[in-house]
């Protein structure tokens, strides 16, 4: 931030000299103006010290589905100078927090350039922008159920896909399910089945919720791995590369269980 008003200051003492020195500084102060556009994105990070991930209830698809959302809430914490001071102070909130991450300058520099490709390319899909494309192209077309999904529920990420897919062919009929599930998964317009993030924290509420079963890519197989192993939970996790490959699972437990 301190970078950022240094360069404004120059420009603007530049500006006010005469017409010679202004044409002889034009080149240096173009650069000085990018930089300054470059850091400006940064003072919005600048007080922002901590993220924690927080427990957030699992969501039911649909009702008696039995297919639940497993989702994670993230909150950027500022001025905090330790993570026990962000526990304390989210547990005073009555939060339960599952991660506290410090955020490092490579972070706030990550966060910048994010922000500055949404400002060059404003049309960029989001990735629930992308999913509900991916849905559309793999059933051919937008029910209006899912229509009124995307509309009504702005908290869910592309990590919910599966879920959604699955719930979609149930009510078409292809399946049905008896047990609660939790499910997490981004998909493509073909079924496949991609990786997701915060795979550790969303196992911990998955268990802390009392699942049994839990049903996640195949690529983040390894990890869930370690982290059932870390953690000791008892959930029995299902990984799938492909929608039909969660469909098999899902039909298996509900004969045998």
């Amino acid at each position: 931030m301190l970078i950022s008003i240094l360069i404004l200051s120059i420009s603007i003492m530049v500006l006010r000299k005469k017409r010679t020195v202004r044409s002889k500084m034009t080149i240096p102060l173009s650069i000085l103006l990018l930089l300054f556009c470059y850091e400006l994105p940064l003072i919005g990070f600048a007080a922002q010290s901590h993220i924690a991930d927080i427990y957030f209830e699992p969501r039911e698809t649909v009702e008696r589905s039995g297919i639940f959302i497993i989702s994670i809430e993230i909150e950027t914490v500022n001025n905090m100078e330790s993570k026990k001071a962000v526990q304390e102070q989210l547990t005073k909130e009555h939060k339960d927090v599952l991660t506290i991450i410090e955020i490092t300058n490579t972070m706030s520099y990550k966060n910048k350039n994010r922000t500055l490709l949404s400002w060059l390319w404003p049309n960029e899909k989001s990735p629930k922008e992308k999913m509900r494309e991916d849905l559309k192209e793999y059933f051919g077309k937008e029910e209006q159920r899912l229509t009124d999904y995307f509309n009504y529920d702005q908290a869910i990420g592309n990590s919910a896909g599966l879920a959604i897919l699955l719930t979609e062919l149930m009510i078409n009929g292809t399946f049905q399910n008896h047990l609660p599930i939790a499910v997490t998964g981004a998909i493509n317009g073909k079924g496949e089945v991609k990786a997701v993030g915060g795979i550790k924290e969303k196992i911990q509420i998955a268990e802390k919720s009392g699942f049994q079963f839990m049903i996640i890519p195949s690529e983040n197989s390894k990890e869930a791995e370690n982290i059932q192993q870390e953690l000791n939970t008892n959930i029995r996790i299902f990984t799938v590369n492909h929608v039909d490959e969660a469909v098999e699972q899902i039909n298996y437990l509900n004969e045998n269980i």
